[in-house]
């Protein structure tokens, strides 16, 4: 069964992997154990049983939330692991009254722009050459409230 609980400190090194092999580069232990202890930051993990198969993180600070990481394993995407993730987020962003969600994606991720986008994200900017390879970044938002005035 898939479970989804805060990030834990034994679920670093599993998480590490995880981002290293999926997104070629990792936010490393120190960072992630850093944010288990600040105040802004929200960070969530699925787990089927004991075992790590994906996490999602963010800061929210002053009305805005920047994800940060969100990764699935690949055996479990497609299946609504990376949803109830997501949804996490969401939740934690409704307790704050966050009014937008920032967040940086690769521009060859088409996977993770239809999520996105399903989910009511727009473009709103490139950044040239983000990533370590030298890989451009499509900043997405989506503004949490968009359809509540109409």
């Amino acid at each position: 069964m898939i479970t989804v609980t805060n990030l834990e400190k034994n679920d670093i090194l599993k998480i590490v992997e995880l981002e290293t092999m999926l997104l070629q580069e990792t936010l490393g232990v120190e960072m992630l154990q850093a944010e288990l202890h600040n105040q802004y930051a929200h960070f969530y993990c699925a787990k089927d049983g004991d075992e790590p198969i994906g996490y999602i993180g963010c800061w929210i600070i002053e009305g805005t939330c920047d994800m940060i990481n969100f990764v699935v394993q690949k055996e479990y995407q497609r299946m609504g692991v990376g949803t109830k993730l997501f949804q996490e987020v969401l939740n934690q962003c409704l307790k704050e009254k966050a009014t937008e969600i920032l967040l940086e994606v690769r521009a060859s991720n088409e996977q993770a722009i239809s999520f996105y986008t399903k989910f009511g994200f727009k473009q709103i900017a490139t950044r040239k050459e983000y990533y370590k390879n030298k890989e451009d970044a499509c900043i997405l938002r989506k503004d949490l409230y968009e359809n509540l005035s109409n």
